[in-house]
């Protein structure tokens, strides 16, 4: 048969010892990360609700394959161990003896490869799970992107800073502006260009000096000044500040545009592995998913066929790396989405810092435009969507990791 008749007893229980180890480590595994996540993950009150069913399924799943597989080898190898008593036991060497001998070696032989297809069929049901949950994953994550896009294109955040940046656009500072000309000598003054007049630091300039020097009495160019004087306050204070709110959103915006397209490159780099060439936006469009589980698993049958045949061993080992490749990507993908809404809500977090920190907003609080107001509840509901709705702190965490990856140190 190629190999000894008799294994040697120490040879035996290293063998059993090792494998059924390894089995019921995986078996306590997954009881402690249902332990864990029922204790910590489901209880928090900011986790994702899609994200938790996605845990909660994988790990039922998972601990279900670990169940199965778990008794099946453990029989197994029990099986082989009574075969191997049946050869340490007979010791005649009459015809009998032999043929006993023989079945128990042929019985061995099948144990041994029924063991190593049980074992890769272990290991391939864990990457089916996991490379499924990946996909639902990518869906999830795909959706919170989309929905960042939206929540910055409905932001007001540029119109609010154009106009807080810029004076002339304040009703009480074009109606200031209008008086103080009217009371300039227009014998002595020159008349502003139109060009320069929409120059808001120009303009202020003018006004501040019409005020000051103009025409009128002292007490009436002092009630002037002091109609504009918050508005000249705040633009001039704010507005180097209001730019960086405005392009630090920008960039904000662009970066998850970026990110966006990332996501639909992964997705097909994803999908082709299984053999599914269907485009993301497609996919979610036509609610397609179905079709690609479908592809899944007929490429997982085929991957099983593979790997029991000798023939194909080598090509079955490279499907199962470029499934397994394929996780690994997504890996880093979930930790370039996760350090994008951490830097995301730590930008406005700056943001809300800057607008707070204006000197003179209790003084001037009557007379600052409704849109300081709407930048603000504009800043504060982006940190409450980073910090909720879009972020999903347990990508960055071990627990997912570990359930997704088989991480078990």
């Amino acid at each position: 048969f190629g190999q000894s008749s008799e294994i040697e007893p120490s040879e035996k229980n290293s063998i059993d010892y090792n494998l059924i180890t390894s089995i019921w480590r995986n078996v306590m595994f997954t009881f402690l990360l249902v332990f864990i996540f029922s204790n910590n993950i489901f209880a928090a009150e900011n986790i994702d609700s899609a994200l938790v069913q996605i845990l909660e399924q994988t790990t039922v799943e998972l601990q279900e394959i670990e169940e199965v597989y778990s008794l099946q080898i453990i029989g197994l190898y029990q099986e082989l161990e009574k075969q191997q008593q049946v050869l340490n036991f007979v010791k005649n060497n009459d015809e009998q003896a032999l043929a006993v001998k023989v079945d128990a070696l042929i019985k061995i032989n099948g144990l041994r490869d029924a063991i190593k297809v049980s074992e890769s069929d272990y290991q391939l049901e864990l990457s089916r799970v996991r490379y499924r949950k990946g996909i639902e994953l990518i869906k999830m994550i795909y959706e919170k992107v989309l929905g960042l896009d939206h929540h910055f294109t409905s932001l007001q955040t540029y119109q609010n800073v154009a106009t807080l940046s810029n004076p002339n656009s304040f009703p009480e500072f074009q109606k200031a502006q209008e008086l103080l000309k009217s009371r300039l000598n227009k014998k002595q003054s020159i008349k502003m260009p139109a060009l320069l007049e929409t120059n808001p630091y120009i303009s202020m300039t003018f006004t501040l000096v019409s005020s000051l020097f103009g025409g009128g009495g002292k007490k009436d160019r002092e009630d002037d000044l002091n109609q504009v004087a918050c508005i000249l306050d705040f633009t001039v204070r704010m507005n180097s500040d209001l730019n960086v709110v405005y392009y630090e959103t920008e960039f904000l915006k662009q970066s998850n545009r970026a990110l966006k397209e990332e996501c639909i490159e992964l997705f097909k780099d994803y999908a082709k592995v299984v053999g599914y060439r269907v485009p993301l936006k497609e996919c979610r469009k036509e609610d397609d998913w179905e079709a690609m589980y479908k592809a899944l698993d007929e490429y997982m049958v085929e991957l099983k066929e593979n790997a029991k045949d000798p023939k194909n061993g080598r090509k079955a080992y490279k499907e199962q790396v470029e499934l397994e490749f394929a996780i690994q990507r997504l890996l880093q993908f979930m930790d370039d989405y996760s350090s994008f809404i951490s830097s995301g809500e730590k930008y406005y977090q700056k943001f809300q810092t800057i607008l707070n920190n204006y000197a003179n907003e209790e003084i001037c609080q009557s007379q600052l435009p409704h849109q300081f107001s709407d930048l603000k509840k504009d800043i504060e509901l982006s940190i409450m969507k980073f910090n909720e709705a879009y972020n999903i702190s347990e990508l960055q965490g071990s627990k997912l990791k570990d359930l997704m990856y088989g991480v078990q140190d």
